[in-house]
């Protein structure tokens, strides 16, 4: 970490909660994870766009080299959920499986409950209950043609998880890719594991009599470990990908199937720092995807080392006009550094501005067609934003891991209002 700009990768945290915090909020949300649950709408996934049907599996992996350092066993090491989304045979597609595995764990635990219940309003009860569904089918087989698959690796955000983007993996998948998504244990909400154990966010309450300044500096020290342990985490998976791709089908579903030369990683908000720190740090990542992940009014990325080997995509909404919790003259910096480091990335990057009706830093995510709950507007307000954020997401990936032309990047004007920029030396 002695290479890494601290004070970008510290302050990312604090940044994204006072930049973005405040329209997140606009989405109304009950303090009751059960209230509205009897006048939910049971709401629908869109259909993945691609020929393929969807396979999931959940694969638990602990990385020896790194010790749990929030664990009360001494012993204990880095352990994560994985989940493997995967092309399945076309005759699964319209097939339906659980939403968020592990729901019912989580509801018996309060303190997961509370998250979980903010975080998914009234369609709560639907997902533990089952009436909220996905296309992914659990070991569903693998689809026979093409022999190998392209992999993307997910990273959620801050006290999220890797499921509330079930719409864009299962879009990403249906056209050919493998999604590794990443369940990081402690950054995320909340994590089951196969013997049932539920592993809540955390949070560490600060000491009594702290200053406001000694409070910040332990905020920025949280940050820059859980940023620093997101990209180890995505770093580690990447390996143990290539090293079960190595196994026999009977002993890894994807098992001489993925193509370890055609990786890319992905992540939105903070996840998209621990995706743009891990490509970074590693060049086996062939492209770089960060979701609405810039950290104004610091810089558009982390910087570790000599910067970016792979082509970056900066997806993000139009921030323009919105609170932003900074002055002018900082608005001014952040912009200056931003084009900076974008000049510096490989050719064939790109700054995507979007601009829509509705449009949040949530929009990644399934969660505003959740709350729209049905309601005409809001829900064809947020299936437009899903579609706008997979089509570019995809076409990007599609240039850089499939050899496609990127037709998006050349001619955005499906999405009105859109701004494509490319960048890069």
């Amino acid at each position: 970490m002695t290479r890494c700009n601290l004070m970008i990768v510290l302050l990312l945290v604090g940044t994204l909660k006072n930049v973005y915090g405040q329209q997140d909020k606009e989405i109304p949300v009950p303090s009751d994870p059960h209230s509205g649950a009897l006048n939910a709408a049971a709401p629908t996934l869109p259909m993945p766009s691609g020929p393929f049907g969807i396979g999931r599996i959940g694969y638990e992996w602990i990385d020896p080299s790194r010790p749990d350092t929030y664990s009360a066993n001494a012993d204990a090491h880095r352990d994560l959920m994985v989940y493997l989304w995967y092309p399945a045979p076309r005759a699964y597609t319209g097939r339906t499986g659980p939403y968020l595995p592990g729901a019912k764990q989580m509801d018996a635990n309060p303190e997961v409950q509370r998250r979980v219940g903010d975080e998914f309003g009234p369609s709560w009860r639907l997902i533990v209950s089952g009436d909220f569904v996905s296309h992914a089918v659990e070991n569903a087989p693998v689809a026979k043609s093409p022999e190998h698959f392209p992999v993307v690796l997910l990273s959620h955000g801050l006290g999220g998880m890797g499921f509330t983007y079930t719409s864009l993996i299962e879009d990403l998948v249906s056209h050919g890719y493998v999604v590794a998504s990443i369940e990081h244990t402690y950054t995320a909400m909340g994590v089951v594991f196969p013997n049932g154990r539920v592993v809540p966010f955390h949070q560490e309450a600060d000491p009594v009599g702290l200053s406001p300044e000694q409070r910040f500096q332990r905020m920025q020290a949280s940050a820059g470990l859980a940023i620093t342990e997101g990209a180890r985490d995505i770093v580690f998976v990447l390996s143990k990908l290539i090293e079960m791709n190595g196994q026999k089908a009977h002993e890894f579903a994807l098992g001489g199937r993925i193509d370890v030369n055609r990786v890319a990683a992905m992540g939105h908000s903070a996840g998209g720092a621990f995706a743009t720190l891990a490509c970074q740090m590693d060049q086996r990542f062939k492209a770089c995807v960060s979701l609405d992940g810039a950290l104004p009014p610091v810089a558009a990325f982390p910087e570790y080392g000599k910067g970016f080997t792979q082509p970056v995509l900066l997806l993000e909404i139009d921030h323009s006009g919105q609170r932003r919790g900074f002055n002018a003259a900082q608005e001014a910096e952040y912009m200056k550094k931003k084009e900076a480091q974008l000049n510096a990335c490989p050719i064939g990057s790109y700054d995507i501005v979007l601009k829509s009706a509705g449009l949040n830093h949530g929009s990644f995510s399934d969660v505003p067609l959740l709350f729209a709950n049905g309601k005409k507007t809001e829900t064809g307000e947020a299936l437009y934003n899903l579609r706008a954020t997979q089509a570019f997401t995809r076409s990007f990936l599609d240039k850089y891991l499939m050899h496609d032309a990127g037709g998006l990047l050349n001619d955005p004007s499906e999405y009105p209002g859109t701004v494509v920029t490319p960048f890069g030396h």
